[in-house]
């Protein structure tokens, strides 16, 4: 079943921030591929603005260049002559003038229209042909580059269509230039300046998603890519950037379609694409393996709680140091098996200890009932026939047996001492004039709560073991002291005393707290020891040293509670 729930929680999980991630990837890659969209359009676009900025340069240097010959036309005064002369006569007559001219000049070097337009030719390579017509005669005259000329053409006819609204040459830049007399500023002719323009426009467009369209003054087209397409539809259609640059003669449209414009190639579509399942991916196993991870350690969690429900107070939780909320599960779980272990400890073994001690007695006791009554009935006789001395024996003989019998398990501190003093007076009787003893303890401590007997084991202990009979300064000495929350009971004699191996090896026993039985001199100690472990804690019990100049001091420490006597009290009521 709780693997089960492990695996509902790993495939929730999982699933979920699976969810998440595509989400997120999904999102990332809608992102980029907008964003490359955006930036491909924007390339476009500038792509666009660059060639409309360098179609309307190329229009304005042509038109620059027709402006400055003819300006140069008319600061040369021979070449301007010369073509007067030739628009205003035959060409009979023009030939005889020119001779004139040229039989005139000092030098013999003249310098005709002829002179002008060949250095025209020669110094501009996109200027295709010049056209001279001459009002007068009306005839027309064909200039081509390598000195190419056809006089005796038509001029009216060519004048006639120049003149007309849909006027146009297609792929051809024009520009015409009237002859004025500079005497009476009458109109003699004009000069039609021809440039290439279809190559050069075609250069330019080295962008397939951009259209170019170039107009003359009436809107007649006179360069189109792509050709057949009604340029002016273009005007109004939304999907379509425009960008329009006029000069004086001429217009210049590019137009950028933003759909077909903002297109990715495959290549770059793919590639984020394939970003984004590689992405997905890693993210999708990297969530695979931080869910597993976690879901471990949940199962561990389970585990160890299903240990502690079936008694196990052992079991612990590995702490990965992470910090986490699991990490601070653990630590409590921990902490809290060992506050259990410690109260059960405290609690329901120091209630066994208690039975095992009663059930000792009994079985030690034939009947403590019918004992204590006998030794009353041996004090009252005793007392009537005058021995005094005994019944005092006998008195602090059935007060010890009262109080084990009657008296709660956790008593003052001043109860347990006067239990001790009573123990030690049976002994001062017996050995009269070779033991004595002294209890001393401040007024404050004799209210401290403590288990009962836990000075009279380590007394007899010495009376067992420790007394030399065949001396007469037998001494015990009890003093008790605090120390912070503990309480310190010191007992030292100055009997025989232990080895220093004996007092080590009988320490090592105390701190293991061995549940051993032992058939060594040191049981009643042992027990002490393990009553006081079993109450107050590990930190808490007996410890020996050897005392000077000669003895034993054993240590009892004790944990001070103010409530534990209430406590107790009731526990040993009920």
């Amino acid at each position: 079943m709780k693997k089960k729930k492990t695996a509902q929680l790993y495939f929730k999980m999982f699933w979920s921030y699976t969810a998440i991630v595509l989400c997120i990837v999904s999102a990332l890659v809608v992102y980029f591929i907008s964003d490359s969209k955006k930036r491909v359009l924007e390339n476009n676009r500038m792509a666009m603005e660059r060639i409309n900025r360098e179609a309307s340069d190329y229009i304005r240097e042509t038109e620059e260049i027709s402006d400055y010959l003819f300006q140069d036309l008319y600061r040369s005064e021979t070449e301007l002559e010369d073509l007067l002369a030739y628009l205003k006569l035959g060409p009979e007559e023009y030939l005889e003038y020119g001779l004139d001219r040229y039989s005139a000049e000092d030098n013999l070097v003249y310098r005709g229209i002829y002179n002008f337009i060949n250095d025209a030719f020669e110094g501009y390579g996109a200027l295709e042909s010049i056209e001279v017509i001459s009002y007068d005669t009306l005839n027309l005259t064909q200039c081509y580059p390598q000195q190419i000329f056809y006089p005796g053409k038509d001029g009216k006819a060519r004048l006639e269509e120049i003149e007309r609204p849909d006027f146009r040459e297609e792929g051809k830049l024009l520009y015409i230039k009237e002859i004025r007399n500079p005497d009476n500023m009458t109109g003699a002719g004009c000069m039609i300046f021809t440039f290439e323009g279809e190559s050069r426009f075609q250069n330019l467009q080295d962008n397939r998603y951009t259209e170019l369209t170039v107009c003359n003054q009436n809107d007649q087209v006179i360069y189109q890519d792509p050709p057949g397409e009604n340029w002016q539809d273009r005007l109004e259609d939304s999907r379509y950037l425009t960008l329009k640059e006029s000069e004086n003669l001429y217009t210049v449209y590019t137009f950028l379609n933003s759909s077909q414009a903002s297109k990715l190639p495959l290549q770059t579509l793919a590639m984020i694409l394939a970003a984004g399942v590689a992405a997905a991916a890693l993210g999708i196993l990297g969530i695979g393996y931080y869910v597993r991870r976690l879901t471990r350690r949940v199962d561990s969690i389970l585990y160890a709680m299903n240990q502690v429900t079936t008694g196990n107070l052992q079991s612990r939780l590995k702490v990965n140091k992470k910090g986490d909320e699991l990490d601070m599960v653990a630590e409590q779980f921990n902490r809290m098996c060992e506050d259990l272990n410690l109260y059960i400890q405290k609690s329901y073994l120091a209630e066994i200890e208690r039975k095992n001690a009663q059930m000792q007695a009994l079985q030690s006791q034939i009947n403590p009932h019918f004992l204590y009554n006998t030794l009353e009935a041996i004090r009252m006789k005793a007392i009537c026939n005058g021995d005094r001395e005994v019944g005092k024996m006998l008195y602090s003989m059935v007060t010890l047996f009262r109080s084990q019998l009657k008296e709660a398990d956790v008593i003052t501190l001043g109860q347990e001492l006067d239990y001790c003093k009573q123990y030690m007076e049976l002994f001062e009787y017996r050995y009269q004039g070779c033991f004595s003893s002294q209890v001393s303890c401040p007024v404050e401590l004799l209210t401290v709560p403590i288990i009962k007997f836990v000075l009279q084991p380590i007394v007899e202990n010495y009376f067992v073991h420790g007394i030399e009979r065949d001396r007469k300064d037998n001494l015990v000495k009890i003093w008790a002291r605090a120390e912070g929350e503990a309480l310190k009971l010191y007992i030292q004699d100055n009997g025989k005393g232990m080895c220093r191996e004996d007092i080590e090896r009988t320490n090592k026993a105390l701190r293991e707290n061995s549940q051993e039985e032992r058939k060594d001199k040191s049981i009643g100690i042992a027990n002490v020891n393990r009553r006081i472990k079993a109450v107050y804690g590990d930190h808490y019990g007996l410890l020996l040293q050897a005392a000077a100049p000669k003895g034993l001091l054993v240590i009892v420490t004790i944990k001070i509670e103010e409530n534990e006597k209430d406590e107790k009290g009731d526990v040993s009521g009920r």
